[in-house]
């Protein structure tokens, strides 16, 4: 293996691109960020808190359904969470009947919250690297356009907000 291959990953196919591409960074926080729902659904099980489990299990469903998309270079359909579709979810997030964060709300909440913002900045790098425009913002760092992704962790990220909302009840 030649010193320079050793950076390289498959971007689809026989494409190969750096191991700092936009797209292998961006595959890398959906990741991450797949495993910390597991983490918090770990979390929601052992407080007997089964139905939030079952609602982490749809996001984290729809973030392997996200990855699978940007994979394949496929359309990725609108979210559809907890019997809301997008337009819902971004309704509801913005009902105003949510409460601030506090530590006072437990660690469960606190786990959600940070969910959400972590997939807050998933969207702010899928803007980067799928928005049209790159880190600098200019059109340098774009690689295609794909809104449905950007829109799908925007919804995802008001679907986590009202998940949050509704800890305790």
């Amino acid at each position: 293996m030649k010193k320079e291959e050793k950076y390289l990953t498959s971007l689809s196919g026989e494409r190969m691109v750096s191991k700092t591409h936009g797209r292998i960074v961006f595959r890398g926080l959906i990741d991450t960020l797949e495993a910390e729902v597991i983490e918090v659904q770990v979390l929601a099980a052992a407080q007997g808190a089964d139905a939030l489990c079952a609602n982490l299990g749809e996001v984290l469903n729809y973030l392997r359904s996200l990855m699978a998309a940007e994979v394949r270079e496929a359309p990725l359909p609108p979210p559809a969470l907890f019997g809301l579709n997008a337009e819902e979810l971004h309704r509801q997030s913005h009902a105003g009947s949510i409460p601030l964060p506090s530590y006072t709300q437990g660690p469960l909440a606190a786990r959600i919250n940070t969910l959400r913002a972590k997939v807050r900045e998933a969207e702010l790098l899928a803007v980067k690297v799928f928005g049209g425009t790159g880190a600098d913002g200019t059109e340098a760092g774009k690689t295609e356009e794909r809104e449905d992704i950007i829109l799908a962790l925007n919804r995802l990220s008001s679907a986590l907000w009202w998940l949050y909302g509704r800890v305790g009840e």
